[in-house]
């Protein structure tokens, strides 16, 4: 029921209109009833009301007074004005409060079913909207920090950013950085011993949920945004707040990253260690700066192999080549393209070739998994014969970027199914594995997708997180597991892929509210009962 208030001074014709017509059947309650607009201004003041039926002419405050204070200190209420004939044109001056009727006096019961019919509809609609934006307003919160370590993912490996874009998605995505002010990128590992703390930061949410915490922005001169290029490689970009010469600000970074290391020592007993890669004037010399990829001879086979770390690097392009394919977006595509060949200057065409080769291959595997049309579609456009066989790197870039076009065209007709296909695949591989030490990164990985932008088709296409939905395969599982009465709480959290049993007791007693063992006793409880009555039953 939608709250309405009814302001006449004429006492007979306002309780008439609060008695006499049936509310109720419209969808509206009368909560209150004035003989002023003064008084129905105190009452709107302290309480939620909906909509107002109201006199024109009263004593101190008139109907078309308190509709301008609605109007003018912006009250979602629907106001509605009743006028006798010789007011008519009057009241007609109130459009400009946005009064949403007037009804001429005698009131016909039709007229007023009908206002307050298009009424209830219009405060129908406007509650779904508020709802959907509270709904949209919430995904986003749970977004933000996937959303904000995806900005940096692609700044840092190098995708398309110019000034304006970056300030964009820096107001955008609530992160607080300076575009003018000194940056640094700082890689960081994490050693686990073999101790009491293993078994739990091996966790790889729990590693992630650890390395949050260790940069969390507790000085506040400093911000810290970790991202992971991969399973094992953390980078940390890190911007200062305070205008410092850039000398200063590497000094203070250093002097800051001894004392994170020690602290985790004393505190976890894990080695922490760190090293500060770049630091750069600003922000937009971070988005323009290419790599040297290094290289090395492996000793069995003489070929020139990328480090791992670039190599890593270079995935994570490829995983964003494959993001611009979903996304249809041409300019980023040579964008990224340019950049990744700039980086190939000082390799030899024939390493070249093979890695373009691998990242074509690389595609090919990733729509191998969302399906056979999908995979035909792709190869129909990549010719390795012709990619082997050209010896010059500009001809290579031309066609590359050529080919990949082609795919994106291919994909766009498909585009409507891509993502759902992709989110379906990946729920099935979690019910199928969810025993086992899955996490974010490995699925993402397996589609050949960045884990923040696959977190956000997950949470697009099931209303849930990665992990919420992991957790509940887990717990669901885990429930029918404990209800047989047959396995110790141990095999249980073996069995739903906890190695740690009291890791596994604090999720489980999150989900249900009760311990491993209060949910057994539940369990054993009811087949007693049902035992009883069975056995009554049978008597």
């Amino acid at each position: 029921m939608y709250r309405l208030i009814v302001v006449d001074d004429e006492m007979v014709i306002r309780k008439g209109m609060c008695n006499y017509i049936d509310w109720n059947a419209m969808g509206f309650e009368v909560v209150a009833d004035f003989e002023d607009g003064k008084e129905a201004i105190e009452y709107i003041q302290s309480h939620k009301v909906e909509a107002i039926l109201t006199d024109i002419e009263m004593a101190e405050v008139s109907g078309l007074e308190l509709a301008k204070y609605i109007h003018d200190n912006k009250l979602p209420i629907k106001v509605v004005i009743i006028s006798g004939y010789k007011e008519f044109e009057y009241a007609r001056a109130a459009i400009q409060y946005n009064v949403e009727h007037y009804l001429l006096k005698p009131i016909k019961m039709k007229e007023v079913q009908d206002v307050f019919g298009r009424i209830r509809l219009e405060l129908e609609q406007r509650n779904e909207e508020e709802k959907l934006n509270v709904s949209r307003e919430k995904d986003f919160k749970e977004l933000l920090p996937a959303l904000q370590e995806q900005f940096w993912i692609s700044l840092v490996v190098g995708g398309s950013h110019s000034r304006e874009s970056i300030k964009k998605k820096k107001e955008m995505l609530h992160m607080d950085f300076d575009i003018q002010r000194p940056c640094s990128i700082i890689d960081v590992k994490l050693l686990i011993d073999e101790d009491s703390n293993q078994l739990y930061y091996n966790q790889h949410e729990n590693k992630i949920n650890l390395i949050n915490n260790i940069f969390r922005d507790d000085k506040k001169d400093v911000s810290y945004f970790p991202i992971y290029l991969s399973n094992g490689m953390l980078k940390v970009i890190a911007t200062i707040k305070k205008d410092i010469p850039i000398e200063e600000f590497r000094s203070y970074l250093e002097l800051q990253m001894r004392e994170k290391r020690e602290s985790v020592k004393k505190l976890l007993r894990l080695k922490m260690v760190t090293q500060v890669e770049k630091t750069f004037n600003n922000i937009m010399e971070l988005a323009e700066y290419k790599y040297e990829l290094q290289v090395y001879i492996q000793e069995d086979t003489n070929k020139v192999r990328l480090v791992e770390e670039d190599y890593e690097r270079l995935k994570q392009k490829y995983k964003l080549i494959m993001e611009t394919i979903n996304d249809g977006d041409f300019g980023e595509l040579d964008t990224l393209v340019d950049n990744i060949f700039f980086e190939f200057r000082n390799l030899p065409i024939d390493q070249v070739r093979q890695l373009q080769i691998n990242m074509f291959s690389m595609l090919s595997s990733k729509f191998m998994k969302m399906g056979n049309d999908l995979w035909i579609a792709m190869n129909e456009k990549v010719d390795y014969q012709k990619l082997s066989n050209i010896n010059d790197k500009n001809q290579l870039k031309l066609v590359c970027k050529s080919i990949l076009k082609d795919i994106i065209q291919a994909i766009n007709k498909r585009q409507d199914n891509l993502s759902k296909t992709i989110i379906e695949k990946a729920i099935s591989y979690m019910k199928a594995n969810f025993d086992k030490d899955i996490s974010l990164e490995q699925v993402a990985d397996r589609y050949f997708l960045n884990p923040t932008y696959f977190s956000r088709l997950f949470k697009e296409f099931t209303g849930t997180t990665f992990i919420d939905y992991l957790i509940e395969l887990r717990m669901e599982e885990a429930k029918r597991l404990l209800s047989l009465g047959k396995y110790k709480v141990y095999e249980v959290s073996q069995k739903v892929g906890y190695h740690n049993d009291k890791y596994f007791f604090r999720v489980f007693k999150n989900y249900t509210k009760q311990t491993p063992s209060e949910y057994c006793r539940k369990w054993a409880l009811n087949d007693e009962r049902k035992q009883v009555e069975k056995n009554k039953l049978q008597a």
